[in-house]
């Protein structure tokens, strides 16, 4: 398998949102909600299964409330 770096980071990202999701006790439905997509959808995001573009990763940013320009800045 290919080396790719940009995989990679975008796996780490997915990973962290998921771990902050998970401190802060918010659901994968809550989150959905907010995102007015279906639960199925922003796991698929959240996997990696499809596709997060930068609209959906400042609404989680938000909703989140999590500094991510400090992680990226960081790693």
């Amino acid at each position: 398998m290919l080396h790719n770096p940009v995989q990679e980071k975008l796996d780490v990202l997915l990973k962290k949102i998921r771990s902050i999701r998970l401190e802060k006790q918010i659901s994968q439905n809550e989150i959905s909600k907010r995102l007015n997509i279906s639960q199925n959808a922003y796991c698929k995001m959240e996997q990696g299964k499809t596709k997060l573009d930068l609209y959906r990763f400042v609404q989680i940013n938000n909703i989140l409330e999590f500094d991510f320009y400090k992680f990226f800045k960081e790693n």
